[in-house]
């Protein structure tokens, strides 16, 4: 029989089924439409019978018609390939795609949240208020001046002398390790689908042909800035009048 045989339809709907790689709800067949777009942790939907798939079908359906109420206040964007956190400041929604096709979130679904620096809170929010905790990245950032003017001066001689021999190539290297990698974001939830959101974006590093630690500090600052926009947004759909709590310390 094998490719001539009876084709299983959609577990929901009864209609065909694509034919390469089918979409698949707990062992069952699902068609492209039934499947639809879904925006839900993986462990989330790999755990969903048929009838729990059918009562996020719903929600979705429900969620989607927030799309027409999305007013964009503000967009900040983690990066060209990173995740884009989109604003209604007026109806208090966010949703993490510049197109609104996946999940929006109401700002009363959000317990929490924490800007980290690795695994070091840099900033948190919740009905509290906002805090900001001091960072010690430019103080180790300085500590590294003097490597790093070492790194330069040697790299220039080496430069010289390949210029001065076209059959040399250097062997140096910049390996100074900078404090952290990546700037962490975790939303916490009260929600039917999502308890929590987290995605992470690069720190700055150094130029590794001209390191310069000035360089680097203007880089995280300007880093530090868009992470204090983005907790700024939250609280603002979120928490709306918690005060920024006492004992901070101000960033310039």
């Amino acid at each position: 029989m094998g490719l001539l045989g009876k084709k299983e339809l959609c577990a929901i709907c009864g209609g065909k089924v694509k034919a390469i790689f089918p979409w698949k709800v707990d062992g069952q067949l699902v068609c492209n439409d039934c499947y639809g777009v879904v925006d839900v942790p993986d462990d989330v939907v790999k755990g969903m019978t048929i009838d729990n798939f059918c009562k996020y079908r719903a929600f979705r359906e429900e969620n989607v018609k927030l799309r027409d109420q999305f007013q964009v206040s503000k967009q900040i964007d983690l990066g060209w390939f990173d995740t884009r956190f989109m604003f209604d400041y007026k109806n208090k929604f966010l949703c993490m795609d510049k197109h609104l096709e996946k999940t929006i979130f109401e700002g009363s679904q959000i317990k929490s949240f924490v800007v980290k620096e690795d695994s070091t809170p840099l900033i948190q929010g919740d009905a509290n208020g906002l805090r900001r905790h001091p960072s010690n990245v430019p103080s180790r950032i300085m500590a590294l001046a003097p490597q790093v003017d070492v790194y330069r001066m040697q790299a220039e001689q080496e430069r010289a002398r390949e210029r001065r021999d076209p059959n040399y190539h250097s062997p140096l290297f910049f390996n100074i390790p900078v404090p952290f990698k990546n700037f962490v974001i975790e939303i916490r939830f009260d929600h039917p689908y999502w308890t929590e959101f987290k995605t992470a974006t690069g720190a700055p590093d150094f130029n590794n042909e001209y390191p310069d630690v000035n360089g680097y500090l203007e880089h995280y600052n300007t880093s530090v800035r868009l992470m204090e926009e983005l907790a700024a947004s939250i609280m603002k759909i979120a928490f709306p009048g918690a005060p920024e709590l006492s004992g901070n310390a101000n960033r310039k």
